[in-house]
């Protein structure tokens, strides 16, 4: 999509958004990332390279780029995008992350039941197995506890 909308534009500066794409499946996986900053410095880096690109006849320093970045709040290059965005970026990424955490502790749980349930037929059976060879009522009786289903019938 950026490829068809920006061409070699974005092509040649892809690395900036790329950054940002990592980083956010970074913190929705679970990494020690903060989402604020991550963006602060999202739009200072996009900030530097605009700047450099809207003034191609110029050469920057990089002090100059860092001090043009610093007044991202006072210059509002972007105006209240970026304010925007990181309240809905924010919002969307705790909930995607809080989901993925959820599937994490799901699975946990899912292998953690399948295990009890295994457990829990092989102890019925083996009851059934030691405890009931001849009496036919204790049979009946014990296998009506013990018909909890096995892993196969699941």
């Amino acid at each position: 999509m950026f490829v068809r909308t920006y061409g070699m534009l974005y092509m040649q500066n892809s690395e900036v958004f790329q950054d940002l794409f990592i980083e956010l499946k970074r913190y929705y996986t679970g990494g020690n990332v903060n989402l604020e900053e991550m963006l602060n410095d999202f739009w200072a880096r996009l900030l530097e390279r605009m700047f450099q690109l809207i003034n191609p006849h110029y050469h920057f320093s990089e002090d100059y780029l860092e001090c043009v970045s610093k007044y991202t709040d006072q210059l509002k290059p972007f105006g209240d995008v970026p304010r925007k965005l990181k309240v809905q970026v924010t919002r969307a990424f705790i909930a995607a992350r809080t989901f993925v955490q959820g599937l994490t502790v799901g699975r946990e749980v899912a292998n953690r039941v399948s295990k009890v349930i295994k457990i829990i037929s092989f102890c019925c059976q083996l009851f059934l197995f030691c405890c009931c060879p001849g009496d036919s009522s204790f049979y009946a009786l014990s296998f009506m506890v013990c018909s909890f289903p096995s892993m196969s019938t699941l």
